[in-house]
């Protein structure tokens, strides 16, 4: 999927980027050009990055959250 049409940036690209280190629009601004046109895909760009910072706090499938109580 296009995430911003004017410079035919892919969401695989935004993803990579957000990958190697990207963390605000601006960076991907500098990057790959997000929202350097019309602006249109900002909003696209931010859920992109709020996506991937949620998947990467997620604890992996084998580490199970508990509370202090359980823990004692």
């Amino acid at each position: 999927m296009y995430v911003c049409i004017c410079n035919a940036v892919t969401e695989r690209e935004v993803n990579d980027a957000i990958d190697a280190g990207a963390t605000t629009v601006k960076a991907l601004n500098r990057q790959l050009g997000v929202g350097a046109q019309c602006g249109a895909c900002v909003g696209c760009a931010k859920e992109c990055l709020s996506k991937r910072q949620m998947q990467s706090t997620a604890l992996p499938s084998n580490v199970f959250s508990i509370s202090k109580q359980e823990a004692a």
